[in-house]
């Protein structure tokens, strides 16, 4: 019976061995299985051109200058942008351009007048003393002066005449010979680019806006060398 009992007990260690046996090799082939990996999602053209035009939509969006909104109620100054410039030609004024982004020769902008004094580096200041920027309205003369924008009567060109500088014809020439050093300047440049792009005025006007320019050197210049250009044409 003795040497029974002793084959029963090794009989079930045996059993209950290879059962822990069995165990672990499942759980180690468990642990071996290589899980499939899931395909990578492909795109169409359309989709990638689509993704591609919602990321420079959202960078445009962010580099966009802040605009400040201004109140009906709240004093305003009314600037008034007018430069012989690029038509591609960017300004900004405040920081960032907050208070306005002008692109090319014409524009305007208001400021609330308790913020003149945010927007007066030493940019503005330059294009209000060539009178490239002008105030057109919410100064008093004195603030004005203040500022260098207390205009002589017929120092600068209306909208109309800067629009129309070449179209008006001889009548240019009294209008240009009270403009001040700057939008003389304007002019010049004007008939100088209007020269090189093969549109002529007769020589008569030319040498008249010539000796009106005065003090302005830049103007002289300017039409001098289309003076010199009608020369030479004529010279072949």
């Amino acid at each position: 019976m003795a040497e029974k009992k002793t084959t029963d007990a090794a009989r079930k260690k045996t059993s209950t061995a290879v059962k822990k046996s069995e165990t672990a090799e499942k759980v180690i082939a468990e642990q071996a299985e290589v899980k499939p990996v899931q395909a990578a999602k492909t795109f169409t053209e359309e989709e990638v051109q689509a993704m591609i035009a919602k990321a420079v939509a959202q960078a445009q969006a962010q580099a966009a200058p802040q605009v400040v909104q201004i109140s009906q109620n709240v004093e305003k100054v009314h600037f008034l942008w007018q430069a012989e410039v690029a038509d591609d030609n960017v300004v900004m004024f405040g920081d960032g351009g907050m208070y306005g982004r002008i692109t090319g020769k014409t524009g305007s902008f208001y400021v609330p007048k308790s913020d003149i004094s945010r927007i007066m580096d030493s940019q503005t200041r330059h294009f209000i003393e060539k009178r490239w920027l002008m105030i057109v309205s919410g100064l008093n003369d004195e603030e004005r002066e203040t500022i260098g924008a207390d205009y002589k009567e017929g120092e600068i060109l209306d909208k109309k005449a800067f629009k129309q500088m070449l179209e008006l014809g001889d009548e240019i020439i009294p209008i240009y010979r009270e403009l001040c050093d700057g939008h003389k300047e304007m002019v010049a440049k004007r008939y100088y680019e209007a020269y090189k792009a093969g549109k002529k005025a007769p020589r008569e006007r030319i040498v008249a806006l010539k000796e009106a320019s005065g003090s302005c050197e830049a103007a002289a210049l300017a039409f001098k060398a289309i003076l010199e250009g009608m020369n030479e044409a004529e010279a072949k």
